[in-house]
């Protein structure tokens, strides 16, 4: 009986459909479960803004992922509850691999304006004593978001 599903799936139209749409979900779900998001906000003088943790260390923005939402516009509602007038965020690179540890969406944004926040330091990267994983992501989003550097494609 169970040799017969892929070719029940593939021809009734309903029925395929409906399972294109659990595999989706499945992988939505693989792929946002364990999640996260940092952000590298930069200002106008080049600081970044760095956040507190509970046990009082500096570190990047970050954000665990809900599985049913769409990546991008947690990232935009989450810099919208930041900043008064959110930058758009840009995706820099997706770090890791769906397991137990997680992937890491880096998402980078410039502003114009420099908020004071309660919980926010606006800091030069230099000054901030952060962990290795928040360094690294770090130095990532400096490897692929320097004004300077030439985006061209080589040919």
């Amino acid at each position: 009986m169970f040799e017969q599903w892929p070719s029940l799936i593939a021809r009734n139209r309903s029925v395929r459909r409906t399972a294109i749409k659990l595999w989706r979900l499945t992988l939505r779900m693989q792929r946002a479960t364990f999640a996260n998001a940092v952000l590298v906000i930069r200002n106008r003088h080049g600081r970044i803004l760095f956040v507190r943790s509970p046990s009082g260390e500096l570190r990047l923005p970050a954000k665990v992922l809900d599985a049913w939402l769409p990546i991008a516009t947690q990232v935009e509602h989450w810099l919208e509850e930041m900043l008064q007038q959110p930058p758009t965020p840009s995706l820099v690179t997706i770090d890791g691999t769906p397991s137990r540890r997680g992937v890491t969406f880096l998402y980078a944004a410039a502003t114009e304006v420099s908020v004071e926040d309660g919980d926010g330091l606006w800091l030069e990267p230099a000054a901030a004593n952060l962990g290795s994983n928040d360094n690294r992501l770090l130095l990532l989003c400096a490897d692929r978001c320097a004004p300077d550097r030439d985006v061209t494609p080589a040919r």
